[in-house]
């Protein structure tokens, strides 16, 4: 039983997780307490641009 809800819930949380915008997650690692700095370095960008993108 335990299998048959992992093998339909993980399809269901990857397309929402692919869904979910750059914004949407820079927004969050923010809320996590995660510096500008950080952030930049995931996405390979200057800690200014991150920060202009959460506010796109």
């Amino acid at each position: 039983m335990v299998w048959l809800c992992v093998a339909l819930f993980l399809p269901v949380m990857l397309f929402l997780w692919a869904l979910e915008t750059k914004r949407t997650r820079i927004n969050r690692y923010r809320s996590y307490g995660w510096s500008w700095k950080k952030i930049a370095d995931i996405y390979g960008v200057s800690p200014t641009t991150a920060r202009r993108w959460s506010m796109a």
